[in-house]
Formats: C-alpha cells, sequence, structure tokens
C-alpha cells in the first residue's frame, strides 16, 4: 500500500473514497465489491488532486501484460488498437504470447487503450493498494464485506502460454518505471 498522503489524514478528512479504476488489474472485481458498498467508481477516469479520497489497485506489470495479452486474444475480433500486421494471430491459436511480443515494437506494446501504464493511471491518486489489500484498506474507512460472495471476473485463460524470460527481460525495460513503482507499493505497510 502506498499513500501520497498520510492515511490517518485521509482517514479524518471525512471526505468520500471513489474507485479509479486501472485496466487489468482486478477493477471489475473490485466494482462489483464498491457497487455493493456504494463507494463511488470513476471506472477509467483519470482523477483530479484533492476531488475525494482516491483509490486504485495496481499488479505486477509483467504479469498484467500478460494477462492483457491472452484476455484480448479470447476476443472474436481485435480491437482497434491491435497491431494490424498481427491480426492473423486471433485465427492461429498455436502462436505464443512470446511470439506475438517479438513481432511488436515497443510502440505497440506500450500503445493499448485504455491499458496505458500504471504510471499513467496513478497520477493523482492518493492512496494505490495491491488486490490483495483490499479488505483491509476498506476496512480502514468503515466498510465491511464477506469476500467469499464476490467471485473473481474478467480472468484471461492463459491459452497462449506465458512469458519466457527473454520477453519478460524486454518488458522491464519498457514497464521499468511501473515495476518501480509496483515495488514501492508492495514494500508499505497499511498500518499507520
Amino acid at each position: 500500500m502506498y499513500s501520497i498522503i498520510n492515511l490517518e489524514e485521509l482517514i479524518k478528512s471525512g471526505k468520500n473514497l471513489i474507485f479509479i479504476h486501472t485496466p487489468k488489474c482486478g477493477g471489475t472485481y473490485v466494482g462489483t465489491i464498491l457497487s455493493y458498498l456504494k463507494i463511488e467508481n470513476k471506472g477509467h477516469k483519470l482523477i483530479k488532486k484533492n476531488e475525494e479520497i482516491s483509490f486504485t489497485v495496481i499488479r505486477n506489470p509483467i504479469e498484467r501484460f500478460e494477462s492483457l495479452l491472452n484476455y484480448r486474444l479470447c476476443d472474436q475480433i481485435p480491437r482497434n488498437d491491435f497491431p494490424n500486421e498481427l491480426r492473423h494471430v486471433y485465427e492461429d491459436k498455436n502462436i505464443s504470447l512470446n511470439e506475438i511480443v517479438s513481432k511488436m515494437s515497443d510502440s505497440q506494446i506500450l500503445g493499448f487503450t485504455p491499458y496505458k501504464t500504471l504510471t499513467y493511471w496513478t497520477t493523482n491518486v492518493d492512496v494505490i493498494i495491491t488486490i490483495d489489500e483490499l479488505p483491509k484498506l476498506l476496512e480502514l474507512f468503515g466498510y465491511t464485506y464477506d469476500t467469499a460472495i464476490f467471485p473473481k471476473v474478467n480472468v484471461s485463460n492463459k491459452v497462449r502460454g506465458r512469458f519466457n524470460e527473454e520477453t519478460i527481460d524486454r518488458l522491464k525495460t519498457l514497464y521499468n518505471d511501473d515495476i518501480l513503482l509496483y515495488n514501492k507499493v508492495t514494500q508499505q505497510d497499511l498500518n499507520f
């Protein structure tokens, strides 16, 4: 958990808690819980500074991109942001994620929408957590729920495999700032 402002001060402020949905980080699952708790979900929209108490959920950037590709490749028709020269991979399920990524330029890898980088989606966000910290964060703000009644949704099938070390090394370079952010968030403690 990472907070740009002292978490205790945020809780005492009395402002409403709102959620910013960072794509492929469990946001649909979180949105279901927040709807139940009547907490506002801004969806895929950046937050303006000091609107309310904003939070988002992030995940490991390499796993996030792997999930994005696996999820997108299950679509029947490629979306507009998928590289034109690689659209044939939708018909051939034998082409692995590693092969696909090896044929993508850096700008194509970074060009999916509304996907974008973690650093993009966390702009002006007050609190950044990982999915496993959600119950604890909500409890700090006075919300509780039974985790058993909310099944995970939008989980991508890994039909195209997992990234190999060569692909991971390339993505680590491209997503370096996101990895630094993720490491900072996962090394923090939600206690204050």
